[in-house]
């Protein structure tokens, strides 16, 4: 798969240039994942509430050897429309301090844990809205469902059931989301960080350290963290990513058996 040209900036260029068939595709498994996620349901245009707007924003995955291996469409709600009180109230949501992280992998290193990530694929459209937010009909979604445009049809928008890419709470959305399932599965958050959970005591122990999407997840058992990981893919779809190796732009070098742990930033 090769691709000579940039980066398409808009829905109208990226549907009529050269390679405008590879960004179609990408464009239909963007939208038909958000319609299997029920991201929205499509309702007449209110008269009591303005929709917010959306874009698409598009990007090459390349390998090592710089050939694009895969086109890349994202939906982002333009959440720079939306009006405080009326789309969204708070926004603020916690991430786990860096004293944290460090602390949880001094600990891990002086008592002998584990230490193992993972990350949430799409995270933020996991969450469920609690405001009535609608937004105009994203390019390319009429196309896709054949909706007509007679009879009033171009009246439909979207009215948002989940949070979107974009959307100014849709990491705090995000944020809770992921703190309720957390705390279903047993976790406690620290009193200091309320993005460092904690659970068990002894061999049975384990720590989650959150930052965003990003999970550290240690343990002094390899089963109990890979118990977790299972009881977080139950709802989310994750990245195993294996021993922790990078985090925050830290790269963390682990010797279990000495119990020696450097970090660097690069």
């Amino acid at each position: 798969m090769a691709a000579t040209e940039e980066v398409p900036k808009t829905y109208a260029e990226a549907t009529t240039r050269q390679d405008q068939d590879e960004w179609k595709k990408a464009i239909a498994s963007e939208l038909k994942s958000l319609i299997v996620n029920k991201t929205w349901k499509l309702v007449p245009k209110p008269a009591h509430q303005r929709p917010i707007g959306c874009r698409w924003v598009f990007a090459l995955k390349r390998d090592e050897k710089g050939q694009v291996v895969r086109y890349k469409a994202r939906l982002v709600a333009k959440g720079y429309s939306q009006r405080h009180g009326i789309d969204y109230e708070e926004t603020h949501s916690p991430v786990a301090y860096l004293n944290s992280i460090r602390a949880m992998l001094a600990k891990c290193s002086a008592e002998g844990m584990e230490i193992e990530q993972c990350d949430v694929d799409t995270a933020f459209l996991y969450g469920k809205l609690e405001e009535e937010i609608y937004m105009e009909l994203p390019e390319g979604l009429r196309e896709l469902l054949e909706l007509a445009e007679a009879e009033g049809e171009d009246d439909v928008v979207c009215m948002l059931l989940q949070s979107l890419y974009g959307l100014k709470q849709a990491s705090r959305v995000w944020n809770e989301t992921i703190d309720k399932h957390l705390k279903s599965m047993g976790f406690e958050p620290a009193d200091a960080d309320p993005c460092v959970y904690t659970r068990g005591e002894g061999e049975d122990e384990c720590i989650v350290c959150l930052y965003v999407d990003d999970m550290l997840i240690a343990s002094r058992q390899k089963a109990v963290i890979a118990s977790v990981k299972a009881g977080i893919a139950e709802k989310f779809r994750i990245k195993d990513l294996g021993r922790a190796r990078f985090i925050l732009g830290i790269e963390i070098d682990y010797d279990m058996e000495r119990r020696t742990l450097g970090i660097s930033q690069k």
